[in-house]
């Protein structure tokens, strides 16, 4: 073959393998590629025609095992038992409600100190279980000095000009050589101690006989003497209702 032959023979060869490619390119789309027609849908007679073929399975359920209802217990009585004796604490009768009682300590209230030498022991919790209402203004007539005494009850002033023994603080106003000879006695410390004003019928003014006693300012002291119960007045106002001509003082240790 001559050389200017073997072009023309090498296009030949070109085509024909791209006409071949064509062809199965084409036979692909028109044969395999292509879709299916669609089938035609069912109607509804169709439908249940062949739902009427279909046969429902029922599963048996699981059996259920009867169990047995517990057997009900008796209840035990509330009670104790017929035979067993009740216990021995509830046989015994209550014990004395008077051996149960015990002294109150500390309720503030004074016991009176007992008769010392014929002088009737007496308290404040006594002398000052009244109200009293002092004037401010000078007590002038008889008939104002009258309304004051008639505050004071008759328990109260049953004891005028009776030899008593009172339990106090004292509160000394006058002294002579170391002896005090005129003075107060008060229900507590609250004026000595706190400056605090006690009630008028909460202290006794008393004059001493003799040379005096001696000044016993921080603990209680017991005084006897003559108790005069009525208005004391000086320069015509009221300075209280309770004086004492003290005849001895005992301290706190011959109490």
């Amino acid at each position: 073959m001559s050389t200017e032959e073997q072009p023309s023979l090498w296009k030949y060869y070109v085509l024909k393998a791209v006409i071949a490619a064509l062809i199965l390119f084409v036979g692909y789309e028109v044969f395999i590629d292509k879709p299916s027609p669609e089938a035609p849908a069912l109607t509804q007679e169709e439908l249940d025609n062949l739902s009427g073929d279909i046969e429902l399975i029922e599963e048996d359920p699981d059996p259920v095992e009867d169990t047995p209802a517990p057997e009900a217990k008796p209840e035990a009585a509330s009670g104790p038992p017929v035979d067993e004796a009740p216990p021995a604490a509830a046989t015994e009768p209550p014990p004395n409600l008077v051996e149960l009682v015990q002294p109150i300590v500390g309720t503030g209230e004074e016991l009176p100190p007992e008769a010392i030498d014929g002088y009737e022991g007496v308290t404040f919790d006594k002398l000052a279980s009244f109200p009293y209402e002092v004037p401010l203004d000078p007590v002038t007539n008889k008939v104002e000095l009258a309304k004051l005494n008639a505050q004071i009850p008759e328990r109260i002033k049953s004891l005028d000009k009776k030899p008593v023994a009172i339990r106090g603080f004292m509160l000394p106003l006058k002294v002579e050589n170391g002896l005090v000879t005129e003075l107060l006695i008060m229900r507590d410390q609250s004026m000595c101690c706190f400056g605090t004003v006690p009630k008028i019928n909460e202290w006794i003014n008393i004059r001493m006989a003799g040379e005096g006693v001696q000044p016993i300012m921080d603990q209680a002291i017991t005084l006897m003497g003559q108790l005069k119960v009525g208005e004391v007045l000086e320069n015509d106002y009221l300075v209280g209702i309770y004086e004492m001509e003290g005849d001895r003082m005992i301290g706190p240790l011959d109490l």
